[in-house]
């Protein structure tokens, strides 16, 4: 069957590698590793690498073409893959930028290892049955992958802002706040170009400070500690996972991928009378891109915490 797909066009074997990474997926689901957890491992490990050894092998066995060219054929379904599950809002916008340069690097790394393993069997570049072995060895990490326990990392992202107005004043804007106007709003990356929810308000009701978000999302802070005019701690809690899906509809907040836990903000007063907001988000990762995705959330948190604290400023400097 492989002779046969390698003398088709480049749509059909195209189309055949993205069928070989299916078979891939539903031995990862077979042998347990169901829902977001399958997302994880299929999305960031194997199944870029089993895509790409299959696109090196299906289109230019014997190693005639550049690196980069089949590259370039490999990336054409992804794309059109990747605008499909946008117009379907399958997937947002933010989940994509994220994943797709972890799934080009793997691919490019799975085509890498295919074209070695060629590269050593040249000889027999032509044999059938030296093809199928080559497609089944990026199944045989399936086993291995579907049963490994990825590495937590704990993850603080802390935002400074130095206010012109005393503590109370801050406090007061901060504990609260009031609907957000669009002339408060700063510019951020994440907001203006990746278009992620917006910050509406923030209301405490005893010791649970609801928030809302546009989009749609909701979620709040159980209050663990407050010291009025000095600090405010939260731990978080997602009870309605319908809305954040604006955010990603497949991974939970508080699941096995990210646990968002806790927050607080700290108030400093300076020796002009100034204070030094702080706002402090604390979150853990359990992937095998710790350090990447811990990148991507350095971006957004600190986006997300520019945008609020701005506000709280802007209130309270035209208070003082």
């Amino acid at each position: 069957m492989i002779a046969w797909v390698q003398k088709q066009s480049i749509a059909i074997r195209l189309c055949f590698a993205f069928a070989y990474c299916g078979v891939v997926y539903a031995l990862l689901y077979l042998l347990g590793a169901h829902a977001v957890t399958a997302v994880s491992l299929v999305l960031l490990t194997v199944f870029p690498l089993a895509y790409g050894s299959a696109v090196q092998l299906v289109l230019d066995p014997a190693l005639r073409v550049s690196l980069a060219k089949v590259l370039g054929w490999g990336m054409i379904p992804v794309g059109v893959l990747c605008a499909g599950l946008l117009i379907a809002q399958f997937e947002t916008l933010i989940c994509i930028v994220i994943l797709l340069p972890i799934f080009t690097i793997l691919m490019l790394l799975g085509q890498v290892g295919m074209r070695a393993l060629l590269r050593r069997a040249l000889v027999q570049a032509h044999s059938g049955t030296l093809h199928v072995s080559l497609l089944m060895l990026p199944l045989l990490a399936v086993p291995v992958v579907a049963q490994f326990d990825f590495p937590k990392a704990d993850v603080r992202v802390v935002t400074r802002m130095v206010i012109a107005a005393p503590a109370d004043v801050v406090w007061a804007n901060t504990y609260e706040i009031a609907e957000i106007q669009p002339r408060e709003r700063v510019w951020t990356a994440s907001h203006n170009i990746l278009h992620t929810p917006l910050p509406i308000d923030a209301v405490v009701t005893g010791t649970v400070r609801q928030l809302r978000w546009t989009d749609g999302v909701q979620f709040q802070e159980h209050i663990t500690d407050v010291v009025k005019n000095e600090r405010l701690s939260w731990d978080f809690v997602f009870e309605d996972m319908d809305a954040l899906k604006a955010f990603d509809p497949h991974v939970s907040p508080q699941g096995g991928i990210v646990n968002i836990q806790s927050g607080s903000y700290n108030l400093d007063t300076m020796p002009n009378g100034d204070t030094v907001l702080t706002l402090e988000t604390q979150y853990s990762l359990t992937t095998p891109v710790n350090g990447y995705l811990s990148l991507w959330g350095e971006v957004f948190l600190q986006d997300f915490h520019q945008s609020v604290l701005s506000v709280i400023r802007i209130r309270s400097e035209a208070m003082k």
